[in-house]
């Protein structure tokens, strides 16, 4: 049976890419249209501004090149950053709860 609720530093290494790459696509979506507020107040360690600072760089990029670019240059800063957020996952690497209904439960709980 697949376990459920893992961090981040108990998944291989292949669900750990899955992982990165998911979040970094969910986070990217972020960036660019709803902001990051929820993001921001959940994290004070400052990888948000070191992913923040290659997303500005490297804006012309597409999102296909962004993606990888920003995994390759910043996945550490994205490992922590989920970490950070306590965000949690099946075995396969996939967010348990989904990324979307863990953002929406932090939306909650920050504007109470």
């Amino acid at each position: 049976m697949a376990e459920n609720n893992l961090q981040f530093d108990q998944l291989s290494e292949p669900a750990q890419s899955v992982a990165l790459t998911q979040f970094g696509r969910f986070y990217l979506r972020y960036f660019r249209t709803e902001g990051l507020d929820v993001f921001a107040q959940l994290e004070r360690s400052g990888y948000i501004a070191d992913i923040n600072q290659y997303l500005m760089e490297n804006s012309a990029l597409h999102s296909d090149e962004l993606l990888t670019g920003l995994i390759k240059s910043r996945g550490q800063n994205l490992a922590h950053l989920i970490s950070a957020l306590g965000i949690t996952f099946a075995e396969d690497g996939s967010a348990q709860p989904t990324l979307e209904q863990w953002y929406l439960n932090e939306k909650t709980a920050v504007a109470r």
